[in-house]
């Protein structure tokens, strides 16, 4: 999905519709091979508009990409289902008009190449912790000879546990036990 940015500029008083089905595999293979194994093609539907010399594009993008379990490395099917809102200058004191939470994009050569946002947020779609239904519904980690997985909550009560222990008075709770009796 490309356009001229001056022919998007023609569109101020009616936005631009699109639906467009993208076959993004190849570029996303080769840019993230190692987050990402496969996607099917994905469906992008949305318009854009211009404003005071700036285009405006919002997009719904939907389809699903393999990537695998954080945990095993074994492969999960993850359904991609976003919203892309973008805006797009030509001059860059524009950027004074929008806040920063807003994404502007410069454009410098008159060229929108919007395939590269919706790389960009696929990528960023993916959540942090990904995991096979079977890992997610047994909890178990993964464990070899001498090794263990442990989640961040075990790891703080060991942590807890090990503080106790190694108090510099601890050797001596048990020195008068039997004086007691």
């Amino acid at each position: 999905m490309k356009w001229q940015f001056s022919e998007l500029q023609t569109y101020k008083d009616e936005p631009l519709p699109f639906n467009e089905t993208v076959t993004l595999k190849e570029d996303l293979l080769s840019k993230f091979g190692d987050v990402i194994k496969d996607i099917t093609p994905v469906t992008v539907s949305g318009f854009a508009q211009s404003e005071d010399d700036d285009v405006f594009i919002h997009a719904h993008v939907t389809g699903e990409l393999v990537t695998p379990s954080t945990r095993s490395l074994q492969p999960v099917t993850l359904p991609i289902d976003l919203d892309i809102n973008e805006i797009y200058i030509q001059d860059k004191q524009h950027e004074d008009r929008y806040s920063d939470e807003e994404s502007v994009i410069l454009v410098d050569d008159g060229k929108i190449n919007f395939d590269e946002a919706i790389l960009e947020y696929i990528v960023l779609s993916i959540p942090l912790q990904v995991l096979t239904d079977e890992e997610a519904k047994n909890n178990t980690m993964p464990a070899g000879k001498d090794w263990s997985v442990i989640s961040e909550e075990t790891y703080e009560n060991q942590k807890q546990e090990t503080k106790q222990q190694n108090t510099p008075l601890s050797g001596l709770a048990d020195l008068f036990k039997d004086d007691e009796k």
